[in-house]
Parts: C-alpha cells; sequence; structure tokens
C-alpha cells in the first residue's frame, strides 16, 4: 500500500501542472479517488489558492470538504474529471461502480474536458469482465425482476447487491444495483448500449468514454500514464 501511495503522490504531482485558477472538478467516488485528493489538494491550493470540485457521492463530498476544496453545484460541464477504476482493458475501457455511483459518475464524466483515470495495476486486464468481474447495472426498483431477465437474455448472470446483513443494498438515488457476470467483452461500447437500452436500466457500469487518461499505479511506487485518443 505504501508504493501505491507513492505512486499516488507522483499522479497528483502531474495532475497538479494541469490545474489553474477556477479549474472545476469532477470528483469520483471510492477510496482510490479520496487518497489521491489528500494529496493533490495541497499542491494545487498552495499554487491556485482555491479549488472547486462536483461530488459524484456524499463520501467524496467529505472527503474533498476536508481536503478544503470548495463544492459546487453540477453545472452541466467541469474541466477534469478524477476517478478511479474496477478494471481497465487493453483499450481503457472501464468498469466502474463497486462504490455505487456509476450513474453520477457517468454524468459527470461525460461532461469532462478531460478525464484522468487512477487505478493499481491489478485492476488492468485484457478484456472488461476477465477473472469473473461483474458489471454494477443501476435499476428502478419497479425493474428489479424485469431487468434480471433482460440481463439474462443478453448472457449475463444478475446477482442484486445487498447490504450485510441481507438488506437491499439502495444508492443514493434510490435505485437498486444488479452485480451482473458477463462472458468477457469483446465489445465494450456495443455490451454497453444494449444494457442501456433495457427498460428499467438507470445505468450500466461500462465506461468508454475518450480520449481519456489512465494512470497505473504500480507496486514499485512508480506510475505509467497510458492515453487514448479514439
Amino acid at each position: 500500500m505504501d508504493k501505491l501511495r507513492d505512486a499516488l503522490k507522483g499522479v497528483a504531482k502531474e495532475l497538479a501542472k494541469s490545474i489553474s485558477p477556477g479549474t472545476t472538478l469532477g470528483l469520483g467516488s471510492g477510496s482510490t479517488v479520496a487518497a489521491l485528493l489528500e494529496e493533490l489538494s495541497p499542491l494545487v491550493l498552495a499554487k491556485a489558492k482555491s479549488l472547486r470540485g462536483v461530488p459524484t457521492s456524499t463520501q467524496i463530498e467529505l472527503v474533498a470538504s476536508r481536503c478544503g476544496i470548495e463544492l459546487v453545484p453540477f453545472r452541466g460541464s467541469v474541466d477534469l474529471v478524477i476517478d478511479g477504476a474496477d478494471q481497465v482493458d487493453a483499450n481503457l475501457n472501464l468498469v466502474k461502480g463497486g462504490g455505487g455511483a456509476l450513474l453520477k459518475e457517468k454524468v459527470v464524466m461525460g461532461s469532462a474536458k478531460r478525464t484522468a483515470i487512477v487505478a493499481a495495476e491489478s485492476k488492468f486486464v485484457r478484456r472488461l469482465c476477465d477473472n469473473g468481474a461483474r458489471v454494477p447495472v443501476e435499476v428502478f426498483p419497479i425493474a428489479r425482476e424485469s431487468a434480471k431477465m433482460k440481463l439474462s437474455l443478453l448472457g449475463g448472470v444478475p446477482e442484486e447487491r445487498l447490504l450485510p446483513k441481507g438488506y437491499p443494498y439502495y444508492t443514493e438515488n434510490g435505485n437498486i444495483i444488479l452485480d451482473t457476470l458477463f462472458e468477457p467483452v469483446s465489445d465494450p461500447r456495443s455490451m454497453e448500449e444494449k444494457v442501456k437500452a433495457t427498460p428499467g436500466v438507470a445505468e450500466v457500469g461500462i465506461f468508454t468514454f475518450k480520449p481519456v487518461t489512465v494512470y497505473r499505479l504500480g507496486t514499485d511506487g512508480n506510475f505509467e500514464a497510458l492515453k487514448s485518443h479514439d
């Protein structure tokens, strides 16, 4: 973990170079993003004196406030999204949503001028869903059963996310999540579109936005910046 933190410090220094006064950040959710903000905010605040951010979850809202980031409402676009990923494939497509914030994350990321993703090297795979990883699918509660059937027809094996004591997990939007197992995905964009078109699905945790820069965090304390423009 210490080495990954060292890699995050390097990414923070790199990102700080491109963040100027007036920049509005889209703040993804999760422990990696939280740790990155802790490293990034002092560097930016020392230079720009202020930093604005649009949070995508209560978790990251609390972290951002603690780091001195001014929280602002989403007004349709942001300059730079900083986020993590549960999986990254060879073409820099992503699976996200392990923390349940995929809908807000996708809305904000879809509005961004630039996107920076940070992920440990263990998250990188050849194809999404390799190694049995599941894709989070956010679903309106009324569609709980019908969405399961439709996802099954797409080759998926949906499993409703539950809290530790067995109660249904609800997102901050009041929806449920079906963590869905698919065969390794050869065409992520097509799968993203098919799942999103399922009646009752609010959002799917396959992210194919481009351009994107993905920072691969190494266990040796270094990082590699991977860029996709297509």
